[in-house]
């Protein structure tokens, strides 16, 4: 099913605006745990530098038998803990415990072998209580660890302060049951949970509604541009405003004049055309890649004698009998697949001539049979070469006004660009509330132009401007130019040096053949690898060649990658390739590859050397008099 673009960009705003809230929540959700974690640790930490002031008190307080031996640890904390039993302050501390928190599970004064000197709990006092988990670990942990700790099985994690008497090590310690936290910390995320809940569905809806209003009238101008893709040219779009939306609708309904001009004339061309072909003194005979009659103009049924029913869709074989003269020259030309240049022989019976020339040619394309061109022609006829003339100069015709109605939409697509900048700057601090829908039509915009442009760079003329240039130079500029693409698939560019060739060419043309290779190879190894590219001289010629490891091209896409507009990449415009063709082409060179699926492809540009592309001295650097193409357009 199609999605519309203004659906897109809704669906689009309301996605971004729901991360936002999401991690918004999100955060806040973690700052509620980390709160309530620092808040429990702070009272853990309280009580126990308030048990430590205590207990020390207690202990300078006591009278300590004069047969203690004060390097006995055991006598020690005998000592320590009948102090600590008869001190009703300390007592009244440890015991009231759950004052600070309900957090917390036990407060006790261990030794350092674990044994219980005082507990909240008189009856755990002498036991042996082994160490705890530092609440720290809990505090530290990410949010969904610190969840599952606090939702899961019951744990005690300690916070602990030492008390030091004589040579006995003691220890303050505080236990902290994951269970208590996660009673108290349910309804705390219960209540947020709720309010993030309330807030991502109004802020996705708001966005939503927002940017259905903003981009209302997006879809009328879309139907209409679909409609003008499909042939169905509407009438002039009704233009409701003066911003953007409205110069864009009064400039699509100045294409659709110019566009509805143009099928006028084409239709005009097709009628002359057709009633060309009627009156046509030769006749044409078209056989697709099976030899099958495609197309017969009505002076082949004159020659033959036959109607158009009982010829088209047939074989030469069904059409020829192949006893006469004519049936017996193309029997054997098909058979051989041998091109005839006029021969003349006596006319089939039937025939209103009385000779005829034949003229048949087999096209191919990379060895691959396309179509067979047989033309029939009486030898007084004369009437050829006229018509070919009239035929070129009106396509030629359609060609100039084509490109016309692409240059008159570039200036009012730059128009909006400023205006877009404009209204940013009008809006000021406002500007953010709508600045994703200003990117999104500030880019599409762009994208027009560059379609826009596109066209116009591959229908102009190109006026070549020939220097010596330096090919490893040229080959380093092109690898500079292109490492940031290299780097965002992971793709090491090899630059495999063989002296200092030159060659005679526009330096900027065929730079940008050379990053139209280069990127594609970049772009066909998604999963990274290694991109080399290598020149040597050839006989008066100078070859490069682009080497990747990639996907390969395929079997059926092979014949078709140097037809413009042919793309196999989802955002490509088809021209890249097909430009590079041509520009080699203007060079006097080739252009042509090999490629195996799975194991890559490489692309071998021969070009003409320049002074026989022997070692010369100096860069050979070519004046920067025109910018080289971008690299999103050498892409395509």
């Amino acid at each position: 099913m199609r999605v519309s673009l203004k659906a897109k960009l809704t669906a689009l705003i309301s996605a971004l605006v729901l991360v936002v809230v999401l991690a918004i929540s999100g955060l806040f959700c973690l700052e509620l745990v980390e709160h309530m974690l620092d808040d429990v640790a702070s009272h853990a930490q309280y009580l126990t530098h308030q048990i430590y002031d205590q207990a020390r008190e207690a202990i300078a307080q006591g009278f300590m038998p004069a047969t203690t031996d004060l390097n006995d640890p055991v006598q020690l904390r005998d000592f320590a803990q009948n102090v600590f039993q008869k001190n009703s302050g300390l007592l009244s501390s440890v015991q009231s415990a759950n004052t600070f928190s309900q957090s917390f599970e036990y407060v006790t004064i261990t030794d350092a072998s674990g044994y219980i000197v005082l507990h909240n709990d008189p009856g755990q006092v002498g036991h042996e209580l082994p160490p705890g988990t530092p609440f720290d670990v809990l505090g530290t942990a990410g949010l969904y660890r610190q969840l599952r700790i606090l939702y899961g099985a019951p744990q005690i994690y300690e916070v602990d302060f030492p008390l030091k008497f004589g040579v006995l090590p003691l220890d303050v310690r505080v236990g902290i049951s994951t269970a208590f936290l996660g009673a108290a910390l349910k309804p705390l995320l219960k209540r947020a949970l709720l309010t993030s809940l309330i807030a991502i569905v109004l802020a996705t809806f708001s966005a939503g509604v927002l940017s259905f209003l903003v981009l209302r009238p997006l879809r009328s101008i879309s139907m209409n541009v679909d409609r003008l893709a499909r042939g169905e040219l509407p009438g002039p779009v009704p233009v409701s405003s003066s911003d953007e939306w409205g110069v864009l609708s009064s400039k699509l309904n100045l294409l659709g004049e110019r566009i509805r001009g143009e099928k006028a004339a084409f239709v005009a061309l097709k009628d002359n055309l057709d009633h060309l072909l009627a009156n046509l003194a030769d006749g044409l005979m078209l056989f697709d890649q099976q030899d099958r009659l495609i197309l017969a103009t009505p002076a082949v049924t004159r020659f033959l004698g036959k109607t158009t029913s009982e010829i088209l869709h047939k074989t030469p074989g069904e059409i020829f009998s192949g006893n006469d003269g004519l049936g017996k020259l193309v029997h054997d030309a098909f058979a051989r697949r041998h091109a005839l240049n006029g021969q003349t022989v006596e006319a089939p019976p039937g025939s209103d001539a009385g000779r005829l020339a034949a003229n048949l040619v087999f096209v191919e394309e990379e060895g691959t049979p396309v179509a067979c061109l047989l033309t029939l022609r009486d030898p007084d006829s004369r009437a050829e070469l006229e018509t070919q003339i009239n035929t070129a100069a009106k396509l030629a015709a359609i060609g100039r006004l084509t490109a016309g109605v692409a240059h008159e939409v570039r200036n009012p697509l730059n128009a909006m660009v400023l205006q877009i900048e404009v209204l940013k700057a009008k809006l000021g601090d406002r500007a953010e509330q709508v600045k994703p829908n200003l990117d999104v039509l500030h880019s599409e915009v762009r994208r027009l132009d560059r379609v826009v442009r596109t066209f116009l760079d591959f229908a102009r003329p190109v006026e070549l401007h020939p220097v010596e240039t330096g090919v490893e130079d040229l080959i380093e500029e092109v690898l500079r130019a292109a490492q940031p693409e290299a780097n965002k698939y992971h793709v090491a560019l090899v630059h495999e040096r063989n002296g200092a060739l030159t060659v005679r060419v526009d330096r900027d043309l065929i730079k940008q053949v050379l990053l139209n290779l280069v990127l594609n190879g970049c772009q066909a190894m998604p999963n990274g690898g290694e991109l080399r590219v290598s020149s040597r001289a050839l006989s008066k010629q100078v070859e490069i060649k682009v080497a990747d490891n990639g996907v390969g091209i395929s079997p059926e896409a092979r014949s078709k990658i140097f037809s413009l507009y042919y793309t196999t990449k989802p955002a490509g415009t088809g021209v890249g390739l097909a430009m590079s063709y041509r520009i080699v082409q203007l060079h006097d060179g080739s252009i042509d590859f090999a490629s195996e699926v799975n194991h890559g492809t490489t692309f071998r540009v021969t070009l003409p050397g320049g002074r026989g592309a022997k070692v010369r001295g100096g860069n050979g650097s070519a004046p920067e008099s025109r910018q080289s193409a971008a690299v999103t357009e050498a892409a395509g």
